[in-house]
């Protein structure tokens, strides 16, 4: 047979054309399939999170912030808890506030904060809806600002209060934790140097894609 196979593919070139055809739809078909197989295999990424490549120790990974996202902040500050939630989009968010079990929803649109008063949105400040907590300690944007600036340990992200408080040179440091869609952050270092009564600031955030 093989004799057979080597002396037609010398004299025959139709033939010779033929068994080429055969050999690389056949080589075409199996990287297909292949390349199929690893595709199904990859797990999808649903984390909130750019992983990229860290430089002498200094942490480049970020919040990837959704465009559309739904959202809970709890805030703990000594026992006291308070909680935001809603939905935010491309200038616009829902905001639902819990402070001490007084329930207040306001929208922001257009720039502007509005509570929710005897079923009216009314004009407000942005001072009135974060009255709890710093909006730097919860606004994703701020919290990439001090991921720009930490070190990562595991999943653990410390950041140095002398690299965000000019004038500071103390080794004291606050903790960013990422885990896939939550994000938690003990402020109590950083607060205690502008309240020494605080004994407990702790931000938690859970962030789900739309």
């Amino acid at each position: 047979m093989n004799k057979e196979f080597l002396e037609k593919w010398k004299s025959d070139k139709k033939y010779r054309t033929k068994i080429k055809l055969i050999a690389y739809t056949a080589f075409v078909v199996i990287v297909s399939v292949y390349a199929l197989a690893l595709n199904n295999n990859t797990p999808t990424n649903t984390s909130i999170l750019d992983n990229t490549e860290t430089n002498n120790e200094i942490v480049t990974n970020k919040i990837n912030i959704p465009d559309d996202y739904n959202y809970k902040i709890t805030i703990n500050i000594d026992d006291q808890i308070y909680t935001y939630s809603g939905q935010k989009t491309i200038g616009e968010e829902t905001i639902t506030k819990d402070s001490n079990g007084v329930v207040t929803n306001y929208r922001y649109s257009n720039n502007e904060y509005y509570a929710l008063v005897d079923d009216v949105y009314q004009l407000t400040t942005k001072k009135d809806v974060y009255d709890v907590v710093k909006y730097n300690y919860i606004n994703l944007e701020s919290i990439n600002t001090y991921l720009s600036k930490a070190y990562q340990n595991n999943n653990e992200y410390w950041v140095y209060l002398k690299d965000v408080i000019l004038g500071n040179e103390s080794n004291d440091n606050f903790i960013i934790t990422l885990n896939d869609n939550f994000i938690n952050i003990d402020y109590t270092p950083l607060v205690r140097e502008f309240d020494h009564n605080i004994q407990k600031y702790l931000v938690n955030i859970e962030i789900n894609k739309n």
